[in-house]
């Protein structure tokens, strides 16, 4: 659940948002501005690297990355605020960053996780120790500590990790609604 409390600190705040997929959020939607990073940390990270250089940056920008993220604990369709930020290949730990506050861990991974990708005790283990799992977060929140930016993270469950993943452009619209609603009270 993302906090009233949150979303109060955003408001009036300069807000930009990195989104994986245009299915996730559309520019039309909402009053901030929009990069499109694709799928996957690396392209996440480039993506913050060429905004970061470019003339567009605002140096009182908050970086507000928000997206889909599977969860064996929340149903599909469940908004979190995301508070740690966990570097992962398979099952193999490289790195963590904990921003202040309470909120959701975010496994950021190399693959899709689920049991078609993973084996089903590998996928309980994991799901056992993380709230979320995604691709992006994790890079984002490097990106920012690096470069000492504002960083926040928003993440809407699209899967609970057992394969079954059929309708993912439905279960997008479906979050693109709510992050519409949610980032056009700020």
């Amino acid at each position: 659940m993302i906090e009233k409390c949150v979303l109060d600190g955003l408001k009036g705040r300069n807000l930009v948002l990195f989104v994986a997929d245009k299915g996730e959020l559309a520019r039309e939607d909402v009053p901030f501005p929009i990069v499109y990073t694709g799928i996957g940390k690396m392209r996440m990270y480039g993506a913050l690297e060429s905004w970061y250089a470019g003339p567009g940056k605002d140096s009182d920008a908050v970086v507000l990355n928000v997206g889909s993220a599977g969860s064996a604990r929340f149903p599909i369709g469940e908004m979190l605020d995301c508070r740690s930020f966990i570097n992962g290949g398979s099952e193999l730990i490289y790195d963590r960053i904990d921003l202040p506050g309470k909120g959701c861990s975010v496994f950021s991974g190399d693959y899709f996780m689920s049991t078609q990708t993973f084996s089903p005790e590998q996928v309980k283990s994991l799901s056992g120790q993380y709230d979320l799992f995604d691709m992006e977060a994790y890079a984002a929140a490097c990106f920012c500590r690096s470069h000492r930016l504002d960083f926040r993270c928003f993440k809407a469950v699209s899967d609970n990790l057992d394969g079954s993943i059929k309708d993912w452009r439905k279960i997008l619209g479906d979050i693109r609604e709510k992050f519409t609603a949610l980032l056009s009270s700020l």
